[in-house]
């Protein structure tokens, strides 16, 4: 039965193979795209802070405070499974398809 889907066995294989086509992954790659992944939500959060401020009103600096605490909380929570998985990269033996996964999904240039 044919669907047009990598079964999980013949998904293993394929990064395998892409695994080992690659080269090693440099602690200063996997930083630069730690930090390329940071600042791409940094600029959303602040986009979406920037868009929406006009429909707020005129906000007390408590409740400006209170905003930017949780949409940072926001994006801190989010990232944390992708950075994770970048800090783990060095040493997991898929860290080139980690890597360029990641930046992939989250359309990095580093």
């Amino acid at each position: 039965m044919a669907t047009g889907l990598l079964t999980h066995t013949s998904a293993r294989k394929a990064m395998s193979s892409i695994d080992t086509a690659g080269s090693q992954v440099s602690e200063s790659e996997i930083s630069a795209t730690l930090v390329s992944l940071r600042e791409r939500f940094e600029a959303v959060r602040r986009r979406e802070i920037q868009r929406v401020h006009g429909r707020l009103g005129n906000l007390t600096p408590d409740q400006e405070n209170a905003i930017d605490s949780l949409s940072h909380a926001l994006i801190d929570r989010v990232l944390q499974a992708p950075m994770a998985m970048l800090r783990n990269a060095s040493t997991d033996n898929r860290a080139v398809f980690v890597l360029a996964t990641m930046r992939r999904i989250f359309n990095l240039h580093t």
